[in-house]
C-alpha cells in the first residue's frame, strides 16, 4: 500500500509497505560481511577451549606465529595488558559481582571460551594457524547441570561464588502464608524448559578500523545497542568514547542474541589501536551456538491454592534460571530470574504471591537476553496450573481464565509486585479468540480420549502480558545500572523543507525505516515520502538505551512524537509570519501550512525553511533561531503492558508422536497500532520461534559440559512446512501513560506460542493419563509418553 494522509491527516495505522523491503528483497543490503574491504585489513580467529572447566597450564603459540600470513598471536596475558575485564554490575540484593576477562588466562569456564587470538592476512590463515596454537590444560570437575549445581559439593564455576547462586533474590505480599491457607485446594507441579539459542541467520561480527584523524577508531558491528557498546568499549580498552564511532549495517536478525556486548568486539577494537590496522572478525555457525548467548533452561516449581469456584486464592514459586558461566552484559543473570518471577502473575486477579528466584552458575555458555527472556516458561506455569485447576475441579480451562482474569472495568491496575497495567483487553481477547477459534464447537466434539483418526487432538490457550517499553525506573527496579532507560529522537526539518529524523536505536529488521517514519510525517504534518530516518551511527544518532524488549515503538516513538512537537509549533510560527496570521491558526499537513479554514492561503515546508535557513528575502519572526531542529528525551514509566490471546489446536500422531498444529489463532492488543502489517509480521516470526522453542529446539550438554548439537542438523529449527496459517485479530487499547498510547509487540508471538502449543499437547494425550509439564515437546518424548501410557493402561 502507498502512503496516504487519511481523511484526519495521519500515517498512524496505515499499512503502508516497509521502505526496506525495496533493497532487501533484491539483494541489496550491505550486512557485516558485506562491507568492503580496507586497505591492509586483517583478520581474526580464537582459538577456544574443548574443556567446560580446565586450568590453563601453558599456551604455546610459536607454530602459529611462524606461518606464512600470520601476524600475531595473542594470548590472555596479552590483551589484559591492553583490556580491562569486562563487568555487569548489578545493584540488587543477592547478586554476586563476577568479572570476565575478555580472553581466558587462568582458567577456562565454558566450551568455546576463547584463550587465544590470531591475527593473519586471511581468514582462512587464520583458522590454520588456530589449529597450531598448543594449549596445556588441567581437566577439573564440571557443573553443567542447573539442579545438580546448586547442590553441597557442587564443583564451583567462581570459587566466591558459594553453591554456584550467583543471584537470589525473594518476595512476598502481606500476610502471604495466611491467605495461602485460605484456599480449599492446592495443586503443585515442576515445569521445565530446554535450554535455547537466538540462532540469527547472520551470525555476529564487526570489524574495527582505526581513523587516523583525531586518532579514533570507526567500530561495525552487527548489534543491536551501539550506543551501550560504544560505552563499554571505551571503558574497556580506554579510548575515550568521543573517539570510537559505532555503525551499524544491516543486522540479519537479533533476537536479543546480539543486544550483548561480547569479548571479541572488545578484543577486535583493541587490536585494531594495537597495530593501527583494520581488524575484521567473523563468527560462523558453530562459534555461533557455542558462545552467543543461550536463554531459558528454567525450572519452576509452582504451588497454587484455589477454590472450589476456580478462583485463585493465592501462588508461590521457586525459581531456578541457568545463567551459565559469567554474568552476560549489559543484561547479567538476573534478567531471567526477576523477570519470570516478576511476570508470572499475568493478566489475572492474583493478589497474594510469593517467589524465590535464583539465577545458577554452570559451567556453560553464559545466558542472556533473548527474545521473551522469561516469559514464555513463566505463561507455561502458569497456564499449565489454569488447565489443572480446571481437571481437578471439572471446569472448562477457558472458564477458569474468565473467572480469573482482570476485568477491564478494573484497570488501572497495579498488581501484586507492584506493576501497574494502564490499559488492556484481557477479557474481550480471550472471548474474542474463543470464537475465533470456534472453541466451544470444538470441545463439544471431542471425545473423551482425544482420539481422532489416528490422532490425539487437543486445544491450548495461553492469556498473556507482555512487558515493554521499560523505562528507567523499570531497569532500576531490577538493579540494572548501566542501562539507561530512555530513547531519544532528533528531528531536523532541511533547507529543502524535507525532514530528517535521527533515531537512537538500531535497525534490526523491526521495519524502522518505515514505522518512525510514519509518526514524524504525521505529527509534523510533512509528506511520507518526505521523511528520512538514520539511526544506528553513533556519530549521528543522540545517545539512548536502542533496541530489545519491544521498546521501539514505545520509547522511540514517544521521543520521535516530542521533538516533532517542537518542530511543528516552530514551523506554525514561522508560517504565520509568512502568511501574517496567528500561530495557532495555521495547520501543517501534506508539506505545507495552511490557514484554518482558508485553504488558498498556504506556504509550502519548503518556503518555511527557506526563510529559516535565510536563504529568501524574508526575515524570521522576532526572537527566532535560525534553523528548524529539535531533539527529545522519552523515558516511559515503569513497564508498558500489551497482552494477547493465543490458542492452538493440535493433533498428535499416537504412533510416532509427531505434532501438527491445525488451526492457530491469535488475539493482540499493543496500543495504538502504528502499521499493521509490519505488526502482523512481529507476531508471525515471534510465534515461529515460539513453536521451534515448543517443539523442537533445544541445546544439550552432557554432564562434562560438552555441548552436543553445536550445528543445525542436530539443533532443529521450524521450517515453512512446521507453520501454520496464522489467523490474527486486533484490538486496540492505547496507554494513557505513555507519550502515544503505543505498547509493545516484538515478544508477544513467542510469549504466548510455547504456553498455548504446549496445553494444547497436553490437552490432546490429557485423555491417556500423560502430564505434559516439559518442553521441547519432541516426538521421541512424547511417544514415549503414549507408549508408557499405553503399558499403564493395559
Amino acid at each position: 500500500m502507498a502512503a496516504s494522509t487519511t481523511a484526519a491527516g495521519g500515517y498512524i495505522g496505515q499499512s503502508i509497505l516497509r521502505r526496506e523491503d525495496a533493497y532487501l528483497l533484491r539483494g541489496h543490503g550491505r550486512f557485516i560481511d558485506d562491507l568492503s574491504e580496507s586497505r591492509d585489513q586483517v583478520h581474526l580467529g580464537f582459538v577456544m577451549s574443548p574443556h567446560a572447566h580446565a586450568r590453563i597450564l601453558a599456551v604455546d603459540t610459536a607454530a602459529a606465529k611462524a606461518l606464512p600470513g600470520v601476524i600475531d598471536v595473542l594470548t590472555g596475558a596479552d590483551l589484559a595488558k591492553i583490556t580491562k575485564p569486562m563487568c555487569t554490575e548489578i545493584d540488587f540484593p543477592g547478586y554476586v559481582r563476577n568479572e570476565r576477562p575478555v580472553i581466558a588466562i587462568d582458567k577456562v569456564r565454558f566450551v568455546g571460551e576463547q584463550i587465544a587470538v590470531v591475527l593473519a592476512e586471511s581468514p582462512y590463515i587464520a583458522q590454520d594457524a588456530i589449529d597450531l596454537v598448543h594449549v596445556e590444560y588441567e581437566p577439573l570437575p564440571v557443573s553443567a547441570d542447573l539442579d545438580a549445581a546448586r547442590q553441597a559439593g557442587a564443583p564451583l564455576v567462581h570459587d566466591h561464588i558459594e553453591r554456584n547462586t550467583i543471584f537470589q533474590a525473594k518476595f512476598k505480599t502481606e500476610n502471604f502464608d495466611e491467605e495461602f491457607a485460605k484456599g480449599e485446594f492446592v495443586l503443585k507441579e515442576r515445569f521445565r524448559s530446554g535450554r535455547v539459542a537466538g540462532v540469527p541467520i547472520e551470525p555476529r561480527g564487526c570489524l574495527a578500523i582505526p581513523d587516523h584523524v583525531g586518532d579514533s577508531l570507526i567500530f561495525y558491528s552487527s548489534t543491536q545497542i551501539p550506543h551501550l557498546l560504544r560505552t563499554k568499549l571505551s571503558l574497556c580498552i580506554g579510548c575515550p568514547e568521543p573517539r570510537i564511532r559505532v555503525v551499524v549495517p544491516e543486522v540479519g536478525g537479533g533476537f536479543g542474541t546480539k543486544a550483548q556486548v561480547y569479548p571479541e568486539e572488545i578484543v577486535t577494537a583493541a587490536l585494531a589501536l594495537k597495530y593501527r590496522r583494520p581488524v575484521k572478525w567473523i563468527q560462523d555457525r558453530r562459534e555461533e551456538l557455542l558462545t552467543s548467548i543461550h536463554a531459558r533452561d528454567h525450572r519452576y516449581d509452582i504451588e497454587v491454592a484455589f477454590n472450589r469456584d476456580g478462583v485463585i486464592q493465592a501462588v508461590q514459586v521457586e525459581l531456578l534460571t541457568n545463567a551459565g558461566a559469567y554474568s552476560s552484559y549489559p543484561f547479567g543473570c538476573t534478567l531471567e530470574p526477576t523477570g519470570g518471577a516478576r511476570m508470572l502473575v499475568g493478566p489475572y486477579r492474583i493478589r497474594n504471591y510469593a517467589y524465590q528466584a535464583y539465577a545458577v552458575a554452570t559451567h556453560t555458555c553464559p545466558s542472556g537476553a533473548y527474545r521473551g527472556v522469561a516469559q514464555p516458561t513463566c505463561f507455561l506455569t502458569i497456564e499449565g496450573m489454569m488447565d489443572r485447576i480446571g481437571r481437578k475441579l471439572g471446569i472448562d480451562p477457558a472458564e477458569v481464565r474468565l473467572r480469573n482474569i482482570i476485568p477491564t472495568r478494573e484497570l488501572p491496575w497495579v498488581n501484586a509486585v507492584g506493576v501497574r497495567y494502564d490499559t488492556g483487553s484481557y477479557e474481550e481477547s480471550l472471548r474474542r479468540a474463543l470464537e475465533s477459534v470456534g472453541y466451544d464447537a470444538f470441545r463439544k466434539a471431542q471425545p473423551k480420549d482425544r482420539l481422532v483418526d489416528g490422532k490425539y487432538r487437543g486445544v491450548g490457550i495461553c492469556c498473556f502480558t507482555e512487558i515493554s517499553g521499560t523505562g528507567t525506573p523499570g531497569w532500576r527496579a531490577r538493579g540494572l545500572v548501566h542501562l539507561p532507560g530512555f530513547d531519544s529522537a532528533l528531528i531536523r526539518v532541511e533547507p529543502t523543507g524535507k525532514v530528517t529524523a535521527y533515531m537512537s536505536h538500531a535497525n534490526g529488521g523491526q521495519g524502522h525505516l518505515t514505522t518512525f517514519a510514519q509518526i514524524v510525517a504525521e505529527k509534523v504534518g510533512a509528506r511520507f515520502e518526505d521523511v528520512t530516518i538514520i539511526e544506528g551511527d553513533t556519530a549521528v544518532s543522540p545517545y539512548g538505551t536502542n533496541t530489545f524488549a519491544s521498546r521501539s515503538a514505545v520509547t522511540g516513538g514517544g521521543a520521535a512524537i516530542r521533538a516533532s512537537g517542537k518542530i511543528a509549533e516552530k514551523m506554525k510560527r514561522i508560517a504565520g509570519h509568512l502568511l501574517e496570521a496567528s500561530a495557532q491558526d495555521i495547520v501543517l499537513a501534506g508539506g505545507q501550512a495552511s490557514v484554518v479554514g482558508v485553504p488558498g492561503m498556504a506556504v509550502s515546508f519548503q518556503d518555511i525553511a527557506k526563510t529559516a535557513y535565510s536563504m529568501n528575502n524574508r526575515g524570521l519572526p522576532a526572537g527566532e533561531e535560525f534553523g528548524i531542529e529539535a531533539n527529545d528525551y522519552y523515558d516511559p514509566p515503569l513497564a508498558t503492558m500489551a497482552n494477547a490471546v493465543h490458542i492452538a489446536t493440535v493433533a498428535v500422531d499416537a504412533e510416532d508422536g509427531r505434532v501438527t498444529i491445525e488451526r492457530y489463532v491469535v488475539v493482540h492488543d499493543c496500543g495504538r497500532i502504528i502499521n499493521p502489517v509490519i505488526v502482523n509480521g512481529q507476531i508471525q516470526g515471534g510465534t515461529a520461534q515460539g513453536l521451534g522453542e515448543a517443539l523442537m529446539e533445544e541445546l544439550v550438554y552432557d554432564a562434562e559440559g560438552q555441548l552436543l548439537n553445536a550445528n543445525l542438523l542436530d539443533y532443529l529449527l521450524p521450517t515453512a512446512l512446521d507453520v501454520p496459517d496464522y489467523e490474527i485479530d486486533h484490538i486496540e487499547s492505547p496507554s494513557i501513560d505513555t507519550v502515544g498510547g503505543f505498547k509493545g509487540v516484538g515478544e508477544g508471538g513467542v510469549i504466548g506460542a510455547v504456553p498455548a502449543i504446549a496445553n494444547a499437547v497436553a490437552d490432546a494425550l490429557s485423555g491417556i493419563g500423560v502430564n505434559i509439564n516439559r518442553i521441547p515437546l519432541r516426538p521421541s518424548y512424547l511417544s514415549g509418553l503414549i507408549h508408557e501410557a499405553g503399558i499403564m493402561a493395559s
